[in-house]
């Protein structure tokens, strides 16, 4: 039986991306949560820095619907965009009601003031932002192929480690009540790669923003963690993504 190149391709960016996420630099900061070495201010800027790229994501999603042609995709198509803008939403108050239950900031005014919610954009995490943010120049389908299949894979695969091992019942739990919505995110990428990318150049285009994406969120990652952790930032020129990030 021919698998077609829409599957096929389906299956080749999620399993590169699988690789990606074998070992990810933020495993780091797991490995001392769970020698009872992470302290409450580290805890605090982890769940820092993943609401401020998930509060970036608004900037990135509305730039890409402002580029659904309803005429080129069926109304599903848009439903499931809205379904993953509404989880990300929804992640971002739950990190963020965390840190206000702890009262590591007092009001969520005063967490967007804070240095560890600081958003920049000469950062990584900046580049990531921005890379998502470029693809509004590209088809829905080729964006979702490659945040979806790409940087969704490999989230996924680090949540679920946390939710798994992370030794803080309450951000245990907080990881694990998300693993449905982010793997429901890797199924949408799958879903709409196999029915909308099937066009070589798309194909090919699909392939090459997979890649930039995933590089950029690892890079993302190391950034968050090195952070999370006190290490010394990166020099400029020093490209680090391993997950051993002595």
């Amino acid at each position: 039986m021919t698998v077609n190149i829409s599957t096929a391709l389906a299956d080749e960016l999620r399993k590169q991306s699988e690789q990606d996420a074998a070992v990810t630099p933020i495993d780091a900061v797991l490995d001392v949560g769970r020698a009872q070495n992470l302290t409450g201010d580290q805890c605090f800027r982890l769940l820092a820095r993943l609401w401020t790229l998930k509060r970036m994501m608004y900037y990135v999603y509305g730039g890409w619907a402002q580029g659904i042609n309803l005429n080129e995709y069926p109304p599903a198509v848009a439903y499931l965009f809205g379904k993953q803008i509404y989880d990300e939403s929804t992640q971002e108050m739950q990190l963020c009601d965390e840190i206000l239950r702890r009262r590591w900031a007092r009001t969520q005014k005063q967490l967007f003031a804070h240095p560890y919610a600081h958003f920049g954009t000469a950062t990584r995490t900046g580049a990531y932002i921005f890379c998502l943010r470029a693809l509004a120049n590209y088809p829905q389908n080729i964006r979702i192929a490659a945040l979806n299949l790409g940087p969704k894979v490999i989230e996924l695969a680090w949540t679920e480690r946390f939710a798994k091992l992370f030794p803080d019942e309450a951000v245990h739990a907080l990881f694990q009540s998300q693993l449905a919505e982010t793997r429901s995110h890797v199924l949408m990428g799958r879903l709409q790669v196999e029915r909308f990318v099937q066009k070589e150049v798309d194909v090919e285009l699909a392939r090459r923003l997979c890649v930039e994406t995933r590089r950029d969120y690892l890079f993302f990652l190391e950034e968050a963690a090195r952070f999370v952790l006190g290490m010394e930032e990166e020099k400029a020129g020093e490209v680090i993504v391993s997950g051993d990030i002595d």
